[in-house]
This record gives structure tokens, C-alpha cells and sequence, in this order.
């Protein structure tokens, strides 16, 4: 029997397995999840959103207890490294654009709060900096250097996770289908063969730490209020020429109000196993999309997302973010265009869920909602130190990641 088994191996839960590793050694713990899919097309099992190599780090953000987060994780990513042997951490720098009012009061009041290294510009501030981008004739920028820039998502689960197996942790790569409160503990019920449900194996554990994101409500009997929308990607292949052109090139994050500038989020020319380098894209304000992305209702089984993960993502938003791109890269030399799709999970107060579901046995850790890769690793500790104590050991405030069940209730 393990004393905690983490249900989910991505960014959550490998980060919640090696902070169980280092807090406390004397445990037996294991994460189960499986491994990335091969061909995502013909792929019959779950998926993961860091399936990837580029998200955006950084500190600054409209929201400040997101910026804490992020300043926790980020201030781990070296001893992660260390650790594991993994490079993921790319210090690229990230500029933040905006005309909005209110967001540049939000970004002001965080930049003073937290202190992370960065210019703020002006229009014409900007322009010299970054002469290669174009937003409208009237913005605020906040140019973050220092430890912003991305993380190679796949990555850093794989660092995550081989830091805790150096640590005596296992990784079992297997489908959760069931899981069970019984006296004395929890009972997890796996797929095995894949394509099979119902004929795996039975793991059992004192406790468990739910971080499945978009499937943590197929596991459970009173559901999670969670929404899991689609999230369409645009990777714009680079030549060599265009990557030594934008090779000082930040990782960008636009929210505009201005009718030709889009909202949207951008990374650098990055390499992915393809052998080809892009520049990946995809709109950041919802309210903000050209076209709506669709929901899934994701409660009964994890097939449920299998139809959207087959697709290529929306082609008309990848059009839009293509002309998007265009002109906020003027210019740009592009050899190649392709679409992929992704999955964002929404809580309903917009923090991860990190609470004790059935207090001594029932843990969960889910919830990203779009922002939680950079910051995986401090909310990884937080889920951990919560279901290996019972406790709430930390300075944030407990009720801002409380979970909220969709008939309303809460604990």
C-alpha cells in the first residue's frame, strides 16, 4: 500500500510527487498516469496540455496572487534542473502590452508589489526595444527580464518527475478509470490494456491527490464545478534567417481594446522534435476571441475529450490568429502554418482548487485555468503539503483555492 499516490502525472502532479519526495522521505508515494501518446490522432486515452515546448514564465501578471505563484515556481526551476539532469527553463523575457485602463493599473500595483526585474515603456519606448513588433500608437508595456522568458512544459514533467523517482518515488504510466473511498483508504482502479477499461490492476493507498485538470470529474461521484473549453493553438514555422532576425525576441502577452490589435499571447521562435522551429500563438482573453472556442462537459468518461483531441483545433480561429500574427510580426517570413488543439480548465473563482475533497483520504490539486504552467511547481507543494499533513502550510490564503462543487456547495 502507498501512503499517497497522486492521480495525474502532468505539471500538477509530478510537481505535488517530488515536493512529497523532499518534505517527506520516509512515505511511500507514487503518481499514476500514462505516458504521451505517440500518434495524438489514433490515441484512445487521456491527453495532457503540456504535451508542448513553449509556455510563457514570467512574474508580473494582472492578478497578484497568480505573480506569487509564479515568483515560488520560478525560484525552483534551477533545483529542479539540478536535480533531474532536464533543461527546461529558457530566460527569453516577456513584454506585457496593454491600452486597457484597468490592466494598467493591475500590472502597475503587481510590478510594485513583487519587484520583478523589468523596464516599463511607452509606445515609442517599445518600438526601439522591440522594433520588429507592432501594437497600435498608444500602449503601456512592461518589458520583464531576469528569470521571465518559457519553460518547455514536457520538459519539466519529465524533470519533475525524474527528480522524485531519484528520490525512491515510482511512476506508474497507466489510466486511472475508478477510485474509491473505503475504510482504511482509497482503492484506485486502472486501465489495463488501454483500450480495455475495467481490466486493470488495483492500487491501493492511505490517500490520494487528484491532479487529472479537464478529467478530474470522471473520477469523481459529486462533481467539481469545472469547464473545459478548447483552446486552439497556431505553430508558425521559421526559417533560420527569421529566428536569427528575432533571436532577442521576448515572449509577448497583448490585452487590447484597439480594433486591430489582437489579445493574444506569443512565444519566440522555439525548436520542437519535428526538427522545425515556430512561433506559437493563440488568443488570451477569451472575452476577446474572434469566434468562440467550444466547452466540454467532461463527467462520465474520459472518450468524452477524445473527439476534440482527433481535431486540428478550430480552423477559423486559426486563420484569425494567423492574420493576427501577421500584423504584430510585420513582415514575418513564414514557411508553414499548423493548428493543434489544447484543453484549458476554469474553476469558478478562477484559482486552482486545492483542498481536502474527504479530509484524511480525498486530496485535489486541478484546475489551471490557462495560467498554471509556470506556476505548477507551488501549486504542486501547496497540494502536497496539504495531503501529507491535514494542513494548510503556507502564507497564501487558504480560502482563495477552496473547491467549489457544481451544485453549488463548497468545502
Amino acid at each position: 500500500m502507498f501512503d499517497i499516490a497522486v492521480i495525474g502525472a502532468g505539471l500538477l502532479g509530478s510537481a505535488a510527487l517530488r515536493h512529497l519526495t523532499v518534505s517527506f522521505p520516509e512515505l511511500r508515494v507514487c503518481a499514476i498516469g500514462p505516458a504521451e501518446p505517440k500518434n495524438r490522432k489514433m490515441h484512445q486515452g487521456v491527453f495532457a496540455s503540456h504535451y508542448d515546448q513553449g509556455r510563457i514564465t514570467r512574474v508580473l501578471d494582472p492578478s497578484p496572487l497568480w505573480g506569487r505563484l509564479a515568483r515560488e515556481s520560478i525560484a525552483e526551476y534551477a533545483k529542479i534542473e539540478a536535480a533531474s539532469g532536464i533543461v527546461f527553463h529558457h530566460r527569453a523575457g516577456c513584454l506585457r502590452a496593454t491600452d486597457l485602463p484597468e490592466r494598467i493599473v493591475q500590472m502597475d500595483a503587481c510590478a510594485e508589489q513583487l519587484s520583478s526585474p523589468h523596464s516599463r515603456l511607452d509606445d515609442a519606448g517599445c518600438r526601439a526595444a522591440h522594433p520588429y513588433l507592432r501594437f497600435s500608437d498608444s500602449f503601456v508595456a512592461w518589458d520583464e527580464v531576469g528569470e521571465a522568458g518559457y519553460i518547455n512544459p514536457r520538459q519539466l514533467a519529465a524533470a519533475q518527475l525524474a527528480a522524485a523517482q531519484n528520490n525512491g518515488a515510482q511512476v506508474i504510466r497507466e489510466i486511472v478509470d475508478a477510485i474509491r473511498c473505503e475504510q482504511g483508504g482509497v482503492t484506485i482502479y486502472t486501465r489495463k490494456p488501454p483500450s480495455v477499461p475495467g481490466q486493470g490492476e488495483a492500487i491501493r493507498a492511505r490517500k490520494i491527490l487528484l491532479c487529472a485538470g479537464g478529467y478530474s470529474n470522471t473520477l469523481l461521484d459529486r462533481k467539481l464545478s469545472l469547464r473545459t473549453k478548447g483552446h486552439t493553438i497556431l505553430l508558425a514555422e521559421v526559417p533560420v534567417g527569421e529566428v536569427e532576425r528575432l533571436r532577442a525576441m521576448p515572449a509577448v502577452i497583448s490585452a487590447f481594446a484597439h480594433k486591430d490589435v489582437s489579445s493574444l499571447y506569443m512565444l519566440p521562435p522555439v525548436p520542437y522534435p519535428d526538427g522545425k522551429t515556430y512561433i506559437k500563438l493563440g488568443f488570451g482573453d477569451a472575452d476577446a476571441l474572434p469566434l468562440p472556442e467550444p466547452y466540454f462537459n467532461a463527467v462520465q468518461d474520459d472518450r468524452e475529450l477524445l473527439d476534440w483531441f482527433h481535431t486540428d483545433g478550430r480552423q477559423d480561429l486559426a486563420e484569425a490568429l494567423k492574420e493576427a500574427l501577421h500584423r504584430m510580426l510585420p513582415g514575418l517570413n513564414a514557411l508553414s502554418y499548423h493548428s493543434v488543439p489544447c484543453l484549458i480548465t476554469h474553476t469558478a473563482h478562477g484559482n486552482p482548487y486545492i483542498d481536502a475533497l474527504d479530509a484524511g483520504r480525498m486530496y485535489v490539486a486541478t484546475g489551471g485555468n490557462g495560467a498554471a504552467a509556470k506556476s505548477s511547481d507551488a501549486i504542486g507543494r501547496l497540494g502536497a503539503m496539504l495531503c501529507a499533513t491535514g494542513e494548510w502550510r503556507s502564507q497564501f490564503n487558504r480560502a482563495e483555492f477552496h473547491a467549489v462543487y457544481a451544485d453549488g456547495g463548497s468545502k
